[in-house]
C-alpha cells in the first residue's frame, strides 16, 4: 500500500469480495465519497476511498496503483477519472473496469486542459484576494454560479480552502497529454459518465474518450451536473452496479 495516504474502507469486509477504488477530483478528499461508502453498494462491494497527495497525474497512478492487490474496479470523478485513465495506462492489470466521470481532459492532444487565461486569473486573484477566492473562482468555473450558491456555506469554504491543491491539480492537467491514440490499445471495460447540466466543455472530452476506447459505454445522467455521485446519487449507484455486474460476468 502507498504510504502516506488517508484511506478509508467501508461495505464487505471479506477476502473475496469484490472491490470498487474511489478516486476524487479537484478541491475534495474522500469524503466526497460519503454517500457511496454509506450505501447499499457497501451490501455488495469492499469499498475504498482516498485522500490523493498530489504530484503529477502519473505519479497520482502509482499511488493508485499502491492501493491495489488485484483486477479492481476503479471509479473517478473529474481530476480522479485522469489518475484512472494513467492507471490503465501504466498498470492495465490492476484495472478490471473503469469508470470515469467528466475528466477535466482537453478533448484532442493539441488542445490545453486549462486556459492561459484562467491561471492568469486563477493566480491574480490568489495575489490580490487570498487562495480561498481563487478555490471559489475555480469552483464556480466548473460547477457553475448556480450549483455553487446551492452548496452549504460550510462545503463552499471548505472547498475553497483547497486551492493550493485546485491550483497543483490545474498545473498536472495542463502538463498532461491525453495521447488518444494510444487509447486504442486499451481493452479494459470503461463506463463514461457525464451529467446532462454540467458545463459544455465535458461534453466533448467524454465524446473523444468513447471514440478512442475499444470497450466504452456513455451515460449521460438527466438533471445532474458535474458533483453527479452527489447530486443523483441513485442513479449513479445504479450506473455503477450494473457496470461492476457486467464486468464480473466476463
Amino acid at each position: 500500500m502507498s504510504s502516506g495516504l488517508h484511506v478509508v474502507r467501508a461495505g464487505l469486509a471479506v477476502p473475496a469480495a469484490p472491490t470498487l477504488l474511489f478516486v476524487h477530483g479537484s478541491a475534495a478528499d474522500h469524503t466526497t465519497w460519503s454517500i457511496q461508502l454509506a450505501s447499499r453498494l457497501a451490501e455488495r462491494f469492499s469499498l475504498v476511498a482516498y485522500d490523493r497527495r498530489g504530484g503529477s497525474v502519473e505519479e497520482q497512478a502509482e499511488d493508485a496503483a499502491g492501493l491495489v492487490d488485484r483486477p479492481t474496479i476503479v471509479v473517478g470523478s473529474s481530476f480522479g477519472a485522469v489518475v484512472i485513465l494513467e492507471l490503465l495506462r501504466r498498470r492495465p492489470g490492476l484495472v478490471r473496469g473503469a469508470v470515469l466521470i467528466e475528466p477535466p481532459m482537453a478533448a484532442s492532444d493539441d488542445a490545453r486542459a486549462a486556459s492561459a487565461d484562467f491561471m492568469a486569473e486563477f493566480d491574480r486573484l490568489v495575489e490580490t484576494r487570498g487562495g480561498p477566492a481563487a478555490g471559489e473562482y475555480f469552483l464556480r468555473t466548473v460547477l457553475g454560479g448556480a450549483v455553487f450558491d446551492r452548496i452549504p456555506k460550510a462545503f463552499q469554504e471548505r472547498s475553497a480552502a483547497k486551492w493550493a491543491e485546485i491550483r497543483a491539480d490545474s498545473v498536472a492537467l495542463i502538463a498532461y497529454r491525453p495521447r488518444y491514440a494510444e487509447l486504442r490499445s486499451i481493452q479494459t471495460p470503461v463506463q463514461l459518465v457525464g451529467g446532462e447540466k454540467s458545463a459544455p466543455y465535458f461534453r466533448p472530452t467524454l465524446d473523444a474518450l468513447f471514440a478512442s476506447l475499444p470497450d466504452a459505454r456513455l451515460e449521460i445522467i438527466p438533471g445532474a451536473g458535474h458533483m453527479l455521485h452527489a447530486e443523483a446519487h441513485r442513479k449513479f449507484g445504479e450506473v455503477v452496479t450494473r457496470f461492476a455486474d457486467d464486468v464480473r460476468l466476463r
